[in-house]
C-alpha cells in the first residue's frame, strides 16, 4: 500500500486531504459551538448547516473523485479558513482554535494542489484512459478566479446565516438570490475542470473548447515528439495564456485543427506543432513515455 502511494502521489495527496479535513471537522466543531453560544437567537439552523451539511458534504465529495466534486471542495474548503478564524476569535480554547486554523489552511493547500486536481480530473476516466488537468487561462487565474470564488461562497452562506439569526424574510430572499448566483458562478468555475489532456489507447485527446472548438484526437503515429517548449518555439499557442511551463506537441505532418478565433468563430488552421499547458508537465511526460510516445 505504501509503495503504491509513493508511486502515485495523487493518491497520497488525496488521502492526506481527507485526513486533514477530518481533523478540521473534529477541532472546529467545539470551537464553532462556542461561537454560536453568543448569538441572541436559536442557532440550530446554522449549526446543522455548518457542522452537518457543510463538513459532512465536503467529506462525501472528498471520497468521490470527479470533476464536479473537485469544484465543490475547491469552493467549500478554502472558505473554512474564514470560518476557522472567526471560531478562533470566539472560542475559549486558544489551542484548539489555532489547530483548527492550521488544519483548515493545510486542507486548503491540499485540495488546491495540482496533484489533487489531477486525481479528481482523472476520476472521470474510464477504461484505459489517463487524464491530466490543464492550467487555468492566465487572465482567469489573475483576475477572475478569486472574485468568482468569493461570490460563490458568499452566495451559498449568507442566506443560511441570516436564517440562523431568525431574520426570516431577509434570510429567505438572500438564500434564494444567493444560491442562484452561487449556482451560476459555481458552474463557471466547474468549466475549468473541462480543460484536460486524456491519454487513450491509440493516442491522446486535447479537450479545451476555449482554444479548439471540439476535442481533438492526436493518434500516436501522428506525434513526432513531446517535449518542454523552448522560448523561441514557433508552435501555435494553445495554452490560452496559461502561466508556467508549456509542452510542445510536434506532428510528423501538418494537421488541420479547428482553432477558436473569436467568441463564435472558428478557423481551420494547418499546424505542425502546438503548445499545451498541463498542470503537472513532468507527470504527463512520464505517462506519455510509458505509453510509447516519443519524448524529445
Amino acid at each position: 500500500m505504501l509503495d503504491r502511494l509513493r508511486a502515485e502521489p495523487e493518491r497520497l495527496v488525496h488521502w492526506a486531504a481527507i485526513a486533514a479535513w477530518i481533523v478540521t471537522f473534529l477541532v472546529l466543531g467545539p470551537a464553532l459551538s462556542d461561537g454560536f453560544d453568543d448569538w441572541e437567537h436559536n442557532t440550530l439552523i446554522v449549526e446543522v448547516a455548518v457542522q452537518g451539511v457543510w463538513f459532512l458534504g465536503v467529506l462525501i465529495c472528498l471520497t468521490l473523485p470527479a470533476p464536479v466534486t473537485l469544484t465543490a471542495v475547491r469552493i467549500a474548503v478554502p472558505a473554512t479558513i474564514v470560518v476557522a478564524l472567526w471560531a478562533a476569535v470566539q472560542s475559549d480554547d486558544s489551542t484548539a482554535a489555532i489547530v483548527g486554523v492550521v488544519a483548515s489552511i493545510v486542507s486548503t493547500g491540499l485540495v488546491l494542489s495540482s496533484a489533487f486536481g489531477d486525481r479528481f480530473i482523472d476520476g472521470a476516466s474510464y477504461g484505459d484512459e489517463r487524464r491530466f488537468a490543464l492550467r487555468p487561462p492566465g487572465p482567469v487565474l489573475l483576475g477572475i478566479l478569486v472574485p468568482t470564488w468569493m461570490v460563490t461562497a458568499a452566495g451559498a452562506l449568507a442566506g443560511p446565516l441570516l436564517l440562523g439569526d431568525e431574520q426570516w424574510v431577509l434570510g429567505a430572499v438572500v438564500t434564494a438570490l444567493g444560491w442562484t448566483i452561487a449556482f451560476f458562478a459555481g458552474r463557471a468555475l466547474n468549466n475549468l475542470t473541462q480543460r484536460f489532456i486524456v491519454f487513450v489507447p491509440n493516442g491522446l485527446v486535447v479537450h479545451d473548447l476555449d482554444v479548439m472548438r471540439e476535442p481533438v484526437l492526436f493518434q500516436k503515429r501522428e506525434i513526432a515528439g513531446i517535449a518542454p517548449a523552448l522560448a523561441d518555439t514557433t508552435a501555435a499557442d494553445m495554452t490560452n495564456a496559461a502561466l508556467g511551463l508549456a509542452l510542445e506537441l510536434r506532428f510528423g505532418a501538418a494537421i488541420e485543427l479547428p482553432v477558436v478565433t473569436g467568441r463564435t468563430t472558428t478557423e481551420e488552421q494547418t499546424l505542425r506543432a502546438i503548445l499545451v499547458s498541463p498542470s503537472r508537465p513532468a507527470s504527463l511526460l512520464r505517462v506519455a513515455q510509458s505509453r510509447g510516445f516519443p519524448i524529445t
